[in-house]
């Protein structure tokens, strides 16, 4: 039996990759961490990565699953319209991701989350980045 995580993350990967973003330049891929460096990233990447997994119980033998994925969204930057093109990508994906059902889930995300630029890291290297958080519910019974 597959990850429910996996299938997920997959399944989000795909309708993600499937989309015409305002940065037609911009790529998706699925990945179970992400290694890339600014070189690497010219163009938009758009990296879809399992997170974790809270599991409660709900019922007797019911229980509740909150996956959450993380969704890296990053750019090597030369100016501020660069910048600002990243900025209004990342909320076309977090607008997409939060109305968008998944076959996996067939549900949209219980919460979205971003963080812009997390712990102020690669600026010096003219790196825009964003971490979006998704997180989707399922119920399963034993």
């Amino acid at each position: 039996m597959a990850s429910k995580l996996r299938e997920i993350a997959d399944a989000l990967a795909v309708s993600l990759a499937a989309e015409t973003w305002s940065i037609t330049s911009t790529t998706v891929e699925r990945k179970n961490w992400v290694q890339v460096e600014p070189e690497q990233m010219q163009n938009p990447v758009v990296y879809v990565v399992p997170g974790g997994s809270e599991v409660t119980r709900i019922g007797r033998t019911n229980w509740q699953s909150d996956d959450s994925i993380t969704i890296y969204v990053g750019r090597h930057v030369s100016t501020d319209d660069e910048i600002d093109d990243m900025h209004d990508l990342a909320d076309e994906l977090m607008v997409y991701i939060r109305s968008t059902d998944l076959a996996s889930t067939s549900t949209t995300p219980q919460t979205v989350e971003i963080e812009i630029n997390p712990d102020d890291a690669l600026t010096e290297r003219n790196v825009w980045r964003a971490v979006i958080q998704a997180t989707y519910r399922t119920l399963s019974t034993d």
